[in-house]
């Protein structure tokens, strides 16, 4: 297999506009990923680069061929520039085959920082390094996050919180629509049992408050018109998803960029608690008068969040920790 270097220009270029990583304390984060399938997640990578609050680990992920992801989500990375090429990237657990057009993007792409394995057990040991510190945003179905609940059965306590997209509480994905199985529940609802009786604190960002966090083509242009190694990526993957996506349409709705913002918010978010209960096809029920096992966003300013999005998004450096 070739391997897959930016050249000189592209790295020069990538080291002057190179988001640099945090200098002072942050939240220590976890990214667990399904990139490749919808475009949300290349767009929640982005904003994760974006934030300095955050000290990113690694990313793990999932669902099928997490090897590929893995591979979209290191080049990513190596895009962004400077001490980001070396965050290591786990492929972890594969699930059944779904599509996923985006990866070919990244085919044939190496880097020392990307591993085609081990995504659960990195997980377990960063959590055991540093226990009661580390957040989980889990952007894909929850399949690498039960899996390390449940081959390491003294690690929820560990587990500083566990920030989720996924369900849907008393919307659907349609304005005015009733509860519905969301996808990344749906996708693995055992799994995501396992992780809502866990005990760990759940930050939930459902359908109800990210169907309408809409990336109108006017936002995308204003990102894309800030030039970056990185932001040119996302334009190129925004691109390949507009004429491969045939389930919603051509403006991307941004599901997987609120939980990173719930673990670091711009601004005040509603959060409701609740007990959420997960049924076997995929339904998240809020059960009442029971103990409530997560907060969750039931709504957000949709413009405010968009906002902040895109003026994060559309700059030529980052200096997180600064």
């Amino acid at each position: 297999m070739r391997r897959c270097r930016p050249g000189r220009l592209i790295a020069a270029l990538c080291a002057l506009l190179a988001p640099a990583m945090p200098a002072v304390a942050a939240t220590p984060v976890i990214f667990d990923t399904d990139i490749g399938t919808d475009i949300d997640d290349a767009y929640a990578l982005a904003a994760l680069i974006h934030r300095p609050e955050l000290e990113v680990l690694g990313i793990t992920t999932v669902s099928s061929d997490a090897v590929a992801r893995a591979r979209l989500a290191a080049k990513l990375l190596t895009l962004a520039g400077g001490e980001w090429a070396r965050v290591p990237v786990y492929a972890g657990l594969s699930t059944p085959t779904q599509y996923m057009k985006q990866v070919e993007w990244a085919a044939g792409f190496e880097a020392p920082n990307l591993h085609d394995g081990g995504g659960v057990e990195f997980m377990r040991r960063e959590i055991e390094r540093r226990p009661g510190e580390v957040t989980i945003i889990a952007v894909g179905e929850l399949t690498n996050v039960a899996a390390l609940l449940e081959s390491s059965p003294g690690i929820a306590p560990k587990i500083r919180a566990i920030a989720l997209m996924g369900g849907s509480v008393y919307r659907g994905y349609a304005p005015d629509s009733k509860p519905e199985p969301e996808w990344n529940i749906r996708s693995n609802a055992k799994a995501a049992r396992t992780v809502f009786t866990s005990g760990v604190p759940l930050l939930v960002a459902p359908l109800d408050s990210t169907s309408d966090l809409k990336l109108t083509p006017g936002l995308r242009v204003k990102i894309f018109l800030n030039a970056s190694p990185l932001n040119d990526a996302l334009a190129s993957l925004d691109q390949i998803w507009r004429h491969t996506n045939h389930w919603n349409g051509d403006q991307p709705t941004l599901f997987d960029v609120l939980p990173v913002e719930l673990v670091a918010p711009h601004r005040e978010y509603e959060l409701v608690p609740l007990h959420l209960e997960v049924t076997e096809d995929g339904v998240t029920r809020p059960v009442e008068n029971a103990t409530p096992n997560a907060r969750v966003a039931i709504r957000v300013d949709v413009a405010a969040f968009m906002d902040d999005f895109v003026r994060h998004l559309a700059v030529r450096s980052i200096s997180p920790g600064s």
